[in-house]
């Protein structure tokens, strides 16, 4: 192929580099370097009052619902400034708990910022409704070799799973 434009040639060059970098990382770690296992759990109070959570696969309208993912380094070095992300699914409504508490909330999954997440309407800002929230990002400023971290999001699943 031939290639006179000097933008072609940038362009070409770094799609170049980076397979070379994605082949190389691809031959000292044999499964991804990062790995990511989510649990769904029915939030609920047993008889002494007491909160629990119960795996579940199965839920209905108005259940509580918590979505845990945890994040795993399976590299044999840190991993620095991971973004830990938990989609808030469109037939639930985000309770404005989660853990860790640092989260910062999105309304498209793209863009993120701190909670509580503000728009402007008329002259004046006002809180985003949470139940328009759509994911949730907490940044991992270190995850060591083998370690593990867990973020969590509680949800109310709709009354009306046919609204959004």
């Amino acid at each position: 192929m031939y290639v006179k434009s000097p933008w072609k040639i940038g362009v070409l060059g770094g799609v170049a580099l980076l397979l070379a970098l994605n082949t190389s990382a691809e031959t000292k770690v044999s499964k991804d370097p990062v790995s990511v296992e989510l649990k769904t759990y029915l939030i609920g109070v047993n008889a002494k009052g007491k909160p629990t959570a119960t795996p579940v696969s199965k839920v209905k309208p108005n259940d509580v619902i918590e979505y845990r993912a945890t994040y795993t380094n399976n590299t044999t070095g840190k991993i620095k400034n991971l973004a830990a992300t938990l989609p808030i699914p469109v037939e639930t409504q985000f309770l404005g708990k989660s853990q860790p508490e640092s989260a910062q909330a999105s309304t498209d999954s793209i863009n993120f910022a701190p909670m509580p997440l503000k728009r402007k309407e008329g002259n004046q800002m006002v809180n985003v409704p949470l139940k328009d929230y759509r994911a949730l990002r907490w940044t991992i400023a270190e995850l060591p070799a083998g370690k593990s971290v867990t973020v969590s999001a509680q949800t109310r699943i709709n009354s009306d799973k046919t609204k959004n």
